[in-house]
C-alpha cells in the first residue's frame, strides 16, 4: 500500500476552502475521514473521494433523462 497521504493544507487547497472549516468539520465529527498520527492529521485520497462522491448531487432534469433511457 503506497498511497501519498495528504496534508490539511493540501485539502483546503483541493477544495478551496479554509483550514479552520477542516478542523471545525473534525471537532464536530462530520465531514471527510481522517488518520491521526502522533499530532499530525493526515488524509487518504481514496476517503477523499469517496466523500466527493457522497457529495455529488445531479440535477432533477439528468435524473429524469436517465430513468427514462
Amino acid at each position: 500500500m503506497n498511497e501519498q497521504l495528504m496534508t490539511q493544507e493540501e485539502l483546503a487547497f483541493r477544495w478551496k476552502i479554509s483550514e479552520a472549516t477542516l478542523e471545525r468539520d473534525r471537532s464536530l465529527k462530520q465531514g471527510v475521514r481522517y488518520l491521526k498520527i502522533g499530532g499530525l492529521i493526515r488524509y487518504r485520497p481514496q476517503d477523499v473521494l469517496e466523500y466527493e462522491e457522497a457529495c455529488m448531487h445531479e440535477p432533477k432534469a439528468a435524473k429524469l433523462k436517465e430513468k427514462n433511457t
